[in-house]
Protein backbone atom coordinates (compact mmCIF):
# COMPACT_ATOMS: atom_id res chain seq x y z
CA UNK A 1 0.00 0.00 0.00
CA UNK A 2 1.19 3.51 -0.35
CA UNK A 3 1.46 4.94 2.87
CA UNK A 4 2.60 8.73 1.97
CA UNK A 5 1.45 9.46 -1.88
CA UNK A 6 3.76 11.42 -3.47
CA UNK A 7 4.00 14.88 -4.47
CA UNK A 8 4.36 14.13 -7.83
CA UNK A 9 1.29 12.08 -7.94
CA UNK A 10 -1.33 13.25 -10.28
CA UNK A 11 -4.58 12.83 -11.78
CA UNK A 12 -4.82 14.69 -14.80
CA UNK A 13 -7.09 14.92 -17.77
CA UNK A 14 -5.93 13.55 -20.93
CA UNK A 15 -5.52 17.15 -23.07
CA UNK A 16 -3.28 16.41 -26.32
CA UNK A 17 -3.32 13.52 -28.75
CA UNK A 18 0.26 11.95 -27.01
CA UNK A 19 -1.61 11.86 -23.95
CA UNK A 20 -4.60 9.96 -24.88
CA UNK A 21 -2.42 7.20 -27.03
CA UNK A 22 -0.66 7.05 -23.62
CA UNK A 23 -3.80 6.09 -21.77
CA UNK A 24 -5.05 3.67 -25.14
CA UNK A 25 -1.97 1.69 -24.98
CA UNK A 26 -2.26 1.42 -21.30
CA UNK A 27 -5.63 0.44 -21.59
CA UNK A 28 -4.47 -2.21 -24.27
CA UNK A 29 -1.57 -3.52 -22.24
CA UNK A 30 -4.51 -4.42 -19.58
CA UNK A 31 -7.04 -5.15 -22.85
CA UNK A 32 -9.53 -3.12 -21.53
CA UNK A 33 -11.50 -1.55 -24.34
CA UNK A 34 -10.60 1.04 -26.48
CA UNK A 35 -12.57 0.73 -29.53
CA UNK A 36 -15.50 3.77 -28.62
CA UNK A 37 -12.83 6.32 -27.37
CA UNK A 38 -13.88 9.32 -28.69
CA UNK A 39 -14.22 12.85 -27.96
CA UNK A 40 -17.00 11.96 -25.26
CA UNK A 41 -15.46 9.99 -23.45
CA UNK A 42 -13.06 11.91 -20.91
CA UNK A 43 -9.74 10.30 -20.28
CA UNK A 44 -7.61 10.47 -17.24
CA UNK A 45 -3.76 9.61 -16.25
CA UNK A 46 -2.50 9.19 -13.15
CA UNK A 47 1.19 10.05 -13.32
CA UNK A 48 4.00 10.29 -10.72
CA UNK A 49 6.38 13.00 -12.25
CA UNK A 50 6.94 11.86 -16.03
CA UNK A 51 5.56 8.14 -15.10
CA UNK A 52 2.22 6.73 -16.01
CA UNK A 53 1.02 4.52 -13.61
CA UNK A 54 -2.74 4.26 -14.38
CA UNK A 55 -5.51 5.35 -16.13
CA UNK A 56 -9.66 6.02 -15.90
CA UNK A 57 -12.34 7.32 -17.94
CA UNK A 58 -15.85 8.54 -17.65
CA UNK A 59 -18.63 9.17 -19.67
CA UNK A 60 -20.80 12.00 -18.11
CA UNK A 61 -24.71 12.00 -18.47
CA UNK A 62 -26.84 14.83 -17.14
CA UNK A 63 -26.85 13.56 -13.27
CA UNK A 64 -24.27 10.44 -13.37
CA UNK A 65 -21.37 8.89 -15.07
CA UNK A 66 -20.30 5.61 -16.21
CA UNK A 67 -16.90 4.85 -14.49
CA UNK A 68 -14.52 3.63 -17.38
CA UNK A 69 -11.47 1.53 -17.11
CA UNK A 70 -9.75 1.93 -13.88
CA UNK A 71 -6.11 0.90 -14.70
CA UNK A 72 -2.94 0.82 -12.51
CA UNK A 73 0.09 -1.15 -14.21
CA UNK A 74 0.80 -4.88 -13.06
CA UNK A 75 3.93 -3.60 -11.44
CA UNK A 76 2.44 -0.96 -9.44
CA UNK A 77 -0.74 -3.51 -8.27
CA UNK A 78 -1.51 -4.13 -5.20
CA UNK A 79 -0.45 -0.64 -3.65
CA UNK A 80 -2.87 1.34 -3.09
CA UNK A 81 -3.12 3.45 -6.91
CA UNK A 82 -6.23 1.87 -7.68
CA UNK A 83 -8.15 3.38 -4.50
CA UNK A 84 -6.59 6.94 -4.93
CA UNK A 85 -7.96 6.87 -8.62
CA UNK A 86 -11.08 6.00 -7.74
CA UNK A 87 -10.70 8.63 -4.39
CA UNK A 88 -10.16 11.70 -6.86
CA UNK A 89 -12.32 10.75 -9.55
CA UNK A 90 -15.04 10.71 -7.25
CA UNK A 91 -13.85 14.03 -6.01
CA UNK A 92 -13.80 15.32 -9.48
CA UNK A 93 -17.84 13.82 -10.14
CA UNK A 94 -19.09 15.60 -6.51
CA UNK A 95 -17.84 19.02 -7.70
CA UNK A 96 -19.37 18.84 -11.24
CA UNK A 97 -22.89 17.77 -9.63
CA UNK A 98 -22.65 14.36 -10.45
CA UNK A 99 -24.62 12.19 -7.60
CA UNK A 100 -24.38 8.79 -9.25
CA UNK A 101 -21.40 6.83 -10.75
CA UNK A 102 -21.83 3.28 -12.71
CA UNK A 103 -19.29 0.67 -13.46
CA UNK A 104 -19.41 -2.53 -15.62
CA UNK A 105 -17.07 -4.99 -14.49
CA UNK A 106 -15.68 -8.74 -15.07
CA UNK A 107 -12.94 -8.74 -12.83
CA UNK A 108 -12.87 -5.50 -10.06
CA UNK A 109 -16.07 -6.47 -8.64
CA UNK A 110 -14.40 -7.19 -4.87
CA UNK A 111 -12.64 -4.26 -5.14
CA UNK A 112 -15.24 -1.83 -6.10
CA UNK A 113 -17.61 -3.49 -3.47
CA UNK A 114 -15.07 -2.23 -1.03
CA UNK A 115 -15.01 0.96 -2.52
CA UNK A 116 -18.51 1.26 -1.21
CA UNK A 117 -19.84 0.46 -4.63
CA UNK A 118 -23.31 -2.40 -5.30
CA UNK A 119 -24.21 -5.22 -7.76
CA UNK A 120 -27.56 -4.15 -9.23
CA UNK A 121 -29.34 -5.66 -12.47
CA UNK A 122 -28.79 -4.35 -15.72
CA UNK A 123 -32.58 -3.63 -15.74
CA UNK A 124 -31.82 -1.06 -13.08
CA UNK A 125 -28.98 0.88 -14.95
CA UNK A 126 -30.50 3.97 -16.47
CA UNK A 127 -30.95 4.38 -20.04
CA UNK A 128 -28.38 6.78 -20.33
CA UNK A 129 -26.14 4.18 -19.50
CA UNK A 130 -27.84 1.27 -21.11
CA UNK A 131 -27.19 3.13 -24.60
CA UNK A 132 -23.55 3.06 -23.83
CA UNK A 133 -21.09 0.87 -25.97
CA UNK A 134 -19.84 -0.57 -22.99
CA UNK A 135 -22.82 -1.59 -22.15
CA UNK A 136 -24.73 -2.78 -24.89
CA UNK A 137 -21.41 -4.79 -26.97
CA UNK A 138 -18.08 -4.37 -25.53
CA UNK A 139 -18.78 -5.52 -21.74
CA UNK A 140 -19.96 -9.41 -22.01
CA UNK A 141 -23.65 -10.19 -20.57
CA UNK A 142 -21.70 -11.91 -17.88
CA UNK A 143 -20.42 -8.62 -16.41
CA UNK A 144 -21.67 -7.38 -13.32
CA UNK A 145 -23.05 -3.74 -13.14
CA UNK A 146 -22.21 -1.83 -10.18
CA UNK A 147 -23.25 1.63 -8.79
CA UNK A 148 -22.74 4.18 -5.96
CA UNK A 149 -24.07 7.11 -5.07
CA UNK A 150 -22.00 10.44 -4.49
Amino acid sequence: MINEISNALQLKVVVNEEEKQQAIALLQLQQLPVSDIDEDKILYLLKDAERTIGTVGLEIFEDCALLRSVSVVKEEQGKGYGKYIKEEIEKYVKEAGINCLYLLTTTAKDFFNKQGYCVISREEAPASVKQTAAFTSLCPASAVIMKKRI
